[in-house]
């Protein structure tokens, strides 16, 4: 989470209440639902070295925000490129209570929207799912690096 803060777009809402597309929450009235799908998200990545309680205190701390919809969350924060000044919008977590609705494909004109909004040049997200190389730019997404490494 490098960079500024992404600003909030969108109607705000408490507890999960949707109105037909991703909602601002607080990740204080959210956490019993969000929580646990965090942590699956940590669990099923080794690779990640952030903790649940990393993202709670993102977003507690306004470095990042939580967006809710009735079929699951997303959590954003922003990055700006240090040598053009361009803002990024990065999702960086998403997660859905059922697989398999295309939900980038119902949600990414409203967070390509929020992100123009909000002054930003770019949206991004990083999976180390496989599946996510074939999908994404089948909806527009460019891939632009794919990142490799080795433990030593």
């Amino acid at each position: 989470m490098v960079g500024s803060t992404p600003v909030p777009c969108g109607e705000e809402t408490a507890m999960g209440e949707s109105l037909g597309r991703p909602v601002l929450a607080d990740i204080r009235d959210e956490w019993e639902w969000v929580g646990p799908g965090v942590e699956e998200i940590i669990a099923n990545d080794p690779n990640l070295t952030f903790t649940a309680y990393d993202v709670y205190d993102a977003c507690e701390a306004k470095q990042a925000i939580l967006w809710v919809a009735d079929e699951g969350f997303v959590v954003a924060t922003g990055e700006t490129d240090p040598y053009t000044g361009k803002r990024t919008l990065l999702l960086w977590l998403a997660w859905a209570k059922e697989r398999g609705h295309n939900l980038v494909a119902k949600y990414q004109d409203f967070f390509v929207m929020a992100a123009r909004e909000a002054g930003f040049a770019k949206l991004e997200t990083r999976s180390s799912v496989p599946a996510l190389q074939d999908y994404l730019p089948s909806l527009g997404w460019d891939v632009e690096t794919v990142v490799y490494t080795r433990r030593l």
